[in-house]
């Protein structure tokens, strides 16, 4: 696995405290893909924008800590790129987004730990520098 650690992501870390940035979402969503059944290969997902999220989450009455809107939106995407035969549900995926990052025993930046450890996998470099 490569490690692309750069002076950029510690600023980027003291400046977001571990969470995503406006930024790093649209960055992380727009490359988002999901499993195209019909063709057996990768197809980009529909996006879909934090309003709409915001919307879902307030209907089921998530309520989130504030720096954590684009880590839920990032999230809430997710849902359709990774999961899409499981969480198929507005509930679901508002109960998703919630329980991942109010998780008692964890905490909301192991979303974006998680996120950097599985581009790093893939050998795809995030350039925090162009992410502040």
């Amino acid at each position: 696995m490569k490690n692309y650690v750069s002076e950029g992501r510690a600023i980027y870390e003291d400046y977001n405290h571990g969470n995503f940035s406006k930024k790093l979402a649209e960055w992380a969503i727009n490359n988002m893909k999901t499993d195209d059944a019909a063709t057996g290969t990768l197809k980009r997902i529909k996006t879909h924008d934090i309003e709409e999220m915001k919307e879902v989450l307030k209907t089921y009455k998530i309520k989130l800590p504030e720096n954590t809107i684009y880590t839920a939106w990032y999230l809430y995407n997710m849902t359709f790129a990774d999961y899409p035969k499981t969480i198929t549900t507005e509930e679901q995926r508002a109960n998703f987004v919630g329980e991942t990052i109010l998780d008692p025993d964890s905490d909301p930046a192991a979303v974006l730990e998680c996120f950097v450890a599985k581009m790093a996998t893939m050998g795809i470099p995030i350039f925090w520098e162009n992410l502040l």
